[in-house]
C-alpha cells in the first residue's frame, strides 16, 4: 500500500466531510440561505467522488500519489464550479424576478 496516497486521499476525505458538516451546521449564507438544499446535495456529490478516491487507495495498492491528487483535485474543481453555479445563476434570477415584479403593467385597451 502507498502510503502517501492514502494519507493525501485521506485528507482530502476529511476536508471534503468537513465542509459537507459546515453546510448542515454553520451561519453563512450557503448554510442557511433559501438553496441550501442545492448545496449540500453539491457537496454530498463532492463527498462521494472523494470518498470514492479513497477507497481506491485502500484497494489498489500500487496507485501513484499524483493520480489521487489529479483525481482529487478534479472532484474539488467540479464541485467549486458547481456550488459557484448555483450562487451565480440563483442571484441573477432573483434579480430578474425582483425586476420583473416592478415593472409596471400595461393597460392595454384595445378600443
Amino acid at each position: 500500500m502507498n502510503t502517501a496516497s492514502v494519507i493525501t486521499a485521506s485528507v482530502f476525505s476529511v476536508l471534503s466531510i468537513a465542509v459537507l458538516i459546515y453546510l448542515f451546521i454553520g451561519k453563512s449564507e450557503f448554510a442557511n440561505g433559501k438553496y441550501k438544499g442545492f448545496y449540500r446535495a453539491c457537496c454530498g456529490v463532492y463527498v462521494s467522488g472523494a470518498l470514492l478516491v479513497l477507497l481506491f487507495t485502500l484497494i489498489l495498492k500500487g496507485l501513484p500519489v499524483a493520480f489521487v491528487v489529479i483525481s482529487d483535485v478534479t472532484v474539488l474543481c467540479v464541485f467549486i464550479f458547481t456550488a459557484g453555479l448555483i450562487f451565480f445563476m440563483t442571484k441573477k434570477i432573483i434579480e430578474a424576478s425582483n425586476q420583473a415584479g416592478k415593472a409596471e403593467p400595461k393597460n392595454e385597451d384595445p378600443e
